[in-house]
């Protein structure tokens, strides 16, 4: 494998590393994610350009293009009266670098399929850490940072609940791991079908299912909505009658489980997630509409938004501030940005979602290929789905997204290839069956 593949497969575990750190240390994760990335950027593109086999037009693509735009749009909210420097240095690396890097750097980097089942195993590394930290905690308790957390910072106020304790092993919040968690159970489920190895199949279906404890565990509701979106999504780019009806099958059946019974309600974690199907019936859910109410009115006045990073107040001194706190990532995007920055948000990933959706399913015609790559955009579908209810665009979520939305813009290219290796067999066969 080389240098180059390596280099940008560290930049990926780094990303996790910084978090499962926190389990041990205070970082200041954004802020060595910035170094991080803008560092093994330079070397990776160093290299890219030091190899003849290099084909810059991959990286040449529609999201490359749109993230520019929504790069040049970050600049000119430099220029908002209530701009705050300091926040807009920190959200500049998840709101657009990452985004912006991953379109351009991943399609030239990716190359087969092997490269693709690499980033899947490193993954997998650190959500094995991450499922050992959520079981420790639940069966033998807090660290002492753990507890700081809790009962200095004031986490206690959403993570002992009536329900019972929402556990977040290494992660900023319960909602932040419990969506990580569905992630890679989405990914890693759907990945099992068309990998080649057997042990390796056994292997993503082992994370999937620790994936999917993790999720449990956190008691996070929206982490439904990553796993609905992805079955629902899978059924869209199958391209298969049988996948399709399967798919529509299963998501009916979770769906009346939890909204039609009350089986196992008397389990904490599923009386929690039963919730998120009856959400006029949460009295948290009503707050969070009144709220949005009342933003929208503020909001009338703000086309480009209070300024980037200023949804939450308190974290930074500004003229203005939001008294309302944003109860998600959409939200958030709506409060910073204004009314502009969100219908340009909302229409990039939009475009993206129908973009790729296209390409796998008409421009990818090997099904191993497509169905890889395909396991990371119903995993995306299903995380947007989330952003829609909780502020879950933390880290290291950022990344695992983009690289799943860039490996689309990949995949025509490593078809390609594909199908280039075995032009070479075919032809041979033929020859020999001539003579």
């Amino acid at each position: 494998m080389s240098k180059r593949i390596v280099t940008f497969h560290i930049l990926l575990a780094i990303q996790f590393t910084l978090v499962a750190a926190g389990m041990l240390v205070n970082i200041k994760i954004g802020l060595f994610s910035m170094v991080m990335i803008l560092l093994f950027t330079t070397i990776c593109l160093i290299q890219l350009s030091n190899d003849e086999n290099t084909h810059w037009e991959a990286g040449k693509n529609i999201m490359t293009y749109m993230f520019s735009t929504w790069l040049f749009f970050y600049l000119l909210e430099i220029l908002n009266p209530n701009n705050v420097m300091a926040a807009w240095n920190i959200n500049i690396t998840p709101y657009a670098l990452i985004p912006l890097i991953c379109a351009f750097v991943v399609p030239l980097v990716v190359r087969s399929k092997k490269d693709i089942e690499l980033l899947l195993i490193i993954w997998s590394v650190f959500v094995l850490i991450f499922t050992i930290k959520g079981y420790w905690q639940k069966n033998y308790g807090f660290s002492s940072k753990d507890l700081y957390f809790l009962f200095t910072l004031g986490g206690w106020r959403t993570h002992i609940i009536w329900s019972g304790i929402r556990y977040f092993a290494c992660f900023s919040d319960a909602a932040n791991y419990g969506v990580h968690a569905a992630m890679s159970a989405v990914v890693f489920a759907i990945s099992a079908f068309f990998v080649d190895s057997k042990w390796l199949r056994i292997y993503f279906i082992f994370i999937a299912v620790c994936g999917l404890y993790g999720m449990g565990i956190s008691g996070t509701r929206a982490a439904m909505g990553v796993i609905m979106g992805g079955m629902l999504m899978v059924t869209i780019i199958a391209k298969n009658w049988k996948a399709l009806l399967g798919g529509i099958f299963i998501s009916i059946s979770v769906f009346c489980f939890f909204y039609f019974t009350n089986i196992g309600s008397g389990n904490q974690y599923i009386h929690k997630m039963r919730s998120s199907f009856h959400p006029s019936e949460d009295a948290s859910y009503l707050v969070r509409v009144e709220n949005r109410q009342r933003m929208k009115e503020l909001m009338a006045k703000k086309p480009l938004g209070y300024g980037i990073g200023l949804s939450k107040a308190g974290n930074f001194e500004s003229r203005e501030q939001m008294p309302y706190p944003p109860d998600s990532w959409l939200v958030s995007v709506w409060v910073e940005t204004g009314i502009v920055g969100l219908i340009l948000y909302l229409s990039i990933h939009g475009i993206l979602f129908a973009w790729c959706s296209w390409i796998l399913m008409f421009k990818v015609r090997n099904k191993s290929l497509r169905g890889l790559i395909a396991a990371w955009l119903c995993m995306d579908a299903g995380f947007f789905i989330a952003t829609y209810v909780n502020d879950i665009m933390q880290y290291p979520n950022q990344l695992p997204v983009y690289i799943g939305f860039a490996l689309c813009f990949a995949a025509p290219h490593i078809d390609k290839r594909i199908s280039e290796e075995k032009e070479p067999g075919i032809l041979n066969k033929k020859t020999d069956e001539q003579e």
